[in-house]
Parts: structure tokens; C-alpha cells; sequence
């Protein structure tokens, strides 16, 4: 596939594999519900990305991806998790704000970009110094922050809002 796909192909590709891994037939109709879009603009989409071999589609019919399409959509699929990761375990968002931004940033940060966010979460998997303390404290200064308040901790430990701990 020479061509890059754009946002909205990938996420194209990315519903489809959710809905045939939830066992379901994908269908025109089913697609457009799940995206929120009209079934013409899927039919365009369906019918660009099986020009680019990524899916096989009859009119009328399911939609199913090619071998190619799917290791796109997968790959689409490991982007969400590891933004998602990243957003809700370390920056501690909300679960429904983590989900949101995750799948519009999948789509726009670099491979270097991710490739960080994978390997400092591999770091706070195994650093000995404890990173869940720091994580927690991060997410309590954070609301602080956010409240315009100050975070009673850092307040105690000497730390005046900023945290120097």
C-alpha cells in the first residue's frame, strides 16, 4: 500500500475489525451507526479502501477485510491502546477523556512519539524506585492544579504549589 491512508480510512478499518471481533458481519448500515456518519459516506470509504486491497465488499453485502487491511486495522487498534495507556495510567484523564483523545491522536502522532510513550511505560513497569507513588501524586497534583488549588502534600513536604519532590 503505497499510498498513506488518511485519519478517517484508518478509522474506517479500526470499526470494522472492532465489529468482526465482537463476531458480528460488518454491513454498510452498521459501520455508518457505529461512526456516526451517513451510509453514502461509508459506501465512499468502503469503496476507496477496496480499491487500496484493504477490504473485500459486495454491494448489499458484509464487508471484510483483506489480510492487509486487518494488519492495518491492528496496528490502528495498538496506537489507541498504547495513547489510551499513556492517557489514563500515567496522566491519570479520565476513562471516557483517555478513549476520546486516544482515537484522535492515533491517527496524528509519530512512530518516535509512540515508541517513547511504550518505552516509559515499560520504565514504570520496571524502575525499582516505585512508580506508582509518583504516578498517584502526580494525578493528585494535577486535580489540585486543575482546581486552582494547591496540593496538600507538596504544601506539607515543603513544596509551595510546584512539587520539587
Amino acid at each position: 500500500m503505497p499510498e498513506e491512508l488518511t485519519p478517517n480510512m484508518e478509522m474506517y478499518l479500526k470499526t470494522i475489525f472492532e465489529i468482526i471481533d465482537e463476531g458480528k458481519q460488518p454491513r454498510v448500515k452498521m459501520i455508518a451507526e457505529r461512526l456516526g456518519v451517513t451510509m453514502p459516506s461509508v459506501s465512499g470509504a468502503v469503496d476507496t479502501l477496496h480499491k487500496r486491497g484493504l477490504v473485500g465488499h459486495n454491494p448489499y453485502g458484509k464487508v471484510a477485510l483483506t489480510e492487509e487491511g486487518e494488519s492495518v486495522a491492528v496496528k490502528v487498534l495498538e496506537r489507541n491502546n498504547l495513547i489510551y495507556r499513556f492517557l489514563n495510567e500515567v496522566l491519570g484523564l479520565p476513562e471516557a477523556t483517555a478513549r476520546r483523545d486516544a482515537c484522535t491522536l492515533e491517527h496524528v502522532v509519530s512512530r518516535r512519539t509512540l515508541a517513547r510513550f511504550s518505552l516509559f511505560l515499560e520504565f514504570l513497569r520496571v524502575c525499582p524506585l516505585g512508580p506508582g507513588e509518583m504516578l498517584d501524586h502526580f494525578v493528585t497534583w494535577a486535580r489540585n492544579m486543575e482546581k486552582g488549588g494547591k496540593c496538600e502534600r507538596c504544601v506539607a513536604e515543603g513544596g509551595e504549589p510546584r512539587c520539587d519532590l
